[in-house]
């Protein structure tokens, strides 16, 4: 399968928001995650941009990945949203995210994950990613749900 990555453009919305849907329906993180796509889509916050996947030979997403700068923050990236239908898109958007991040002089990016069923693929593609779980906060989103931050140090030219 050839994997095509490229930015989120206008004529997206409905299928990115599919793609999302199709990940997260039902669960207490769609409608954040569906809140963060329309930020995107507006196209003037630097902290909500998007990249989508797609394979050469199918019309649907094959994942998207949220992710932008953090306000006040020098050099962190932080990933709001990862789909994927598998862990190898899942990793090649969060490479994706990491290679852009470096080419911009960015130190980390992080990523707080409910540490919750419907999450574990996006934790999985973190982890293999190279992310590494820096703090955790136990029943922070909900009884018996943590909250964990996951974190890539990027090597960037001095």
């Amino acid at each position: 399968m050839e994997l095509v990555l490229r930015p989120l453009m206008p004529g997206d919305a409905g299928d990115a928001r599919t793609c999302v849907s199709a990940q997260l329906a039902g669960t207490r993180y769609e409608t954040r995650a569906l809140e963060q796509l329309d930020i995107a889509l507006q196209f003037d916050d630097p902290e909500y941009m998007a990249l989508l996947a797609s394979s050469g030979d199918e019309i649907a997403l094959r994942g998207l990945v949220l992710f932008g700068t953090v306000a006040g923050a020098r050099g962190v990236v932080k990933v709001h949203v990862l789909v994927g239908r598998e862990l190898e898109t899942a990793v090649a958007l969060l490479e994706a995210v990491r290679a852009t991040s470096e080419h911009s002089g960015e130190r980390m990016i992080v990523c707080e994950l409910p540490d919750d069923t419907p999450l574990t693929s996006a934790a999985d593609a973190l982890e293999a990613s190279g992310f590494i779980e820096a703090g955790r906060v136990p029943d922070f989103v909900t009884d018996g749900v943590a909250l964990r931050l996951l974190v890539r140090t990027l090597v960037v030219d001095q």
